[in-house]
Formats: C-alpha cells, structure tokens, sequence
C-alpha cells in the first residue's frame, strides 16, 4: 500500500522556536508532494501561526490549528472546518478556572487572544507569536465562541489541573495537555485526531492512507488514529508507548529520515 496524506505536527517534531525547518524536511516533503501524497500540519498553533508555518515548507493544502478546533485553506484563510466552545462552555470553564489562583487563562480567537488581564506572560505570549491579546471583562469573553481556552501555570500545577477538569467535564469538553506548561479545554468534538477524520473526508483519503508524526501529550489521540504512527526524537512516554515508529530527534531531520526511507521503498503516493 501507498500512503496518502501525511500529518506533521509542528513545534519539537518539525522545528522549534530557536530551530527553524530544515533544508532536508523541506526536500523531503516537496519529493512525498512530488510523489502523490497530500502533507498537511496539524498544530496547537493558532491559524496565524499554523499558515506562516506551513507557508515555510511550501504546503498549499488545508491545515489543523487550534489543537483541533480549526480547518482552514494556508493560502486564502478560507475556513472549512471549525469547532469552537460553545458560550455554556466557556462560562462553565471559567467557573471551574475561577479557585485556580496561580494559573492564567486565555482565550483564542481568529487572530486575537482575549485574556481578562493583562499579565507579563499574556503580553510576553502575545509579542512572541505576533497575535494580538485584548483585555475583556467576563461578560466578553464568555459571550464569544473561542476556538481553545489555554490556561498557564507551572508544570506541576498544569498536570493537576488537567487531571481535575478531566474527572470534572468527564468528556464534556476536550481537555488536553500541549505543553507541561499549558493546560487547553476545547469542544469536545474538536482535537487533531476528529479535525484530520473530517479532513480525509473532504480530500477523498482513507484513514487507512494516513501517516501521523507528533511528539506531545496533545498528539496521543491523532498518533492513535493515524493508520501509521511515529513519534519524534524526545517525545513524551505517553507518545512513545503508542506509536508504531519512534524516529530521530527534529535536530536530526527524524521526520524526513522516515519519509526518505518510506519514499525510497514505494510507500508513500
């Protein structure tokens, strides 16, 4: 068999915010392009950030942002796809947030950040991936449908968070994990693994056709979907335990090492 749609998650498997994509990676999707197959990213970026990354490797197909939230064409911003909270949602988020003293929350719409207060890590975030951050009251934030609340806070304290809205919302929103530091609460009918189900439908690809490459706890679910799994280089135990290849670190260029082997045995188009 043939793959035929191959999903990169970005930050740690792709590049890094000190690492740009490599000259390798970019030749090795140009030839799996050049082969037949379809690549796609699939990120917990917003669509701003998703497109400047895609843009970099040259990739004109729809891509995931928002964790999961958000299908959308890199080229035009045209939105096929998108799963925000719904107002109930965000209200019962927040409700559930508002004991948390040493966390900060955020919302994510568009290509804005609604925060109810202006933190040095909200402004620090906000300069850093170039997406402006409004300061709203409660009625505000609750009265649009974000795409993703983030909520930040120090490692240990994430982990317990994550754990306490699991056991809380029990499936009535989907809780994950991006980084050690960020806790996100999104519609429970978004996350990459049901953003890239949606998407084989609109591109007339099996899941069986699919290759996923990912490297955080935010990937688990599209890793277990995926018809063919790989994590990268330093993934976390919870990747590692579940996929079928454990590549070479990003430094290494460990997606295109797996792709160029795959290409060269006729596995991929």
């Amino acid at each position: 068999m043939a793959y035929k749609l191959i999903a990169l998650d970005v930050d740690g498997t792709i590049r890094s915010h000190d690492r740009p994509t490599s000259e390798r990676t970019r030749r090795t999707i140009e030839r799996v392009e050049c082969a037949g197959a379809i690549v796609t990213i699939a990120t917990g970026r917003s669509y701003k950030s998703g497109a400047s990354a895609a843009s970099d490797v040259n990739l004109t197909a729809p891509i995931v942002t928002f964790q999961g939230a958000h299908v959308a064409d890199p080229r035009t911003g045209e939105v096929l796809w998108h799963v925000p909270l719904t107002h109930d949602m965000t209200a019962a988020a927040l409700e559930a947030l508002s004991v948390w003293e040493d966390v900060q929350v955020a919302g994510y719409l568009g290509d804005e950040i609604f925060v109810t207060e202006m933190t040095d890590w909200a402004k620090a975030y906000g300069e850093r991936t170039g997406v402006g951050v409004r300061v709203v009251d409660y009625d505000e934030f609750t009265s649009r449908s974000m795409s993703r609340i983030v909520v930040h806070g120090a490692d240990d304290e994430i982990e317990r968070l994550e754990r306490n809205l699991k056991d809380r919302f029990d499936g009535d929103m989907y809780i994950t994990r991006s980084l050690s530091y960020f806790c996100e609460i999104l519609n429970p009918g978004g996350g990459k693994d049901k953003a890239l189900e949606w998407l084989c439908g609109y591109l007339g690809v099996s899941r069986d056709d699919t290759i996923a490459f990912g490297n955080g706890y935010n990937d688990v679910h599209m890793l277990e979907w995926a018809r063919m799994s790989v994590a990268v280089g330093d993934a976390v135990d919870e990747v590692l335990e579940i996929v079928d290849v454990v590549a070479p670190p990003m430094e290494e260029d460990g997606v295109a090492q797996v792709l160029d082997e795959m290409l060269e045995k006729g596995l991929i188009g």
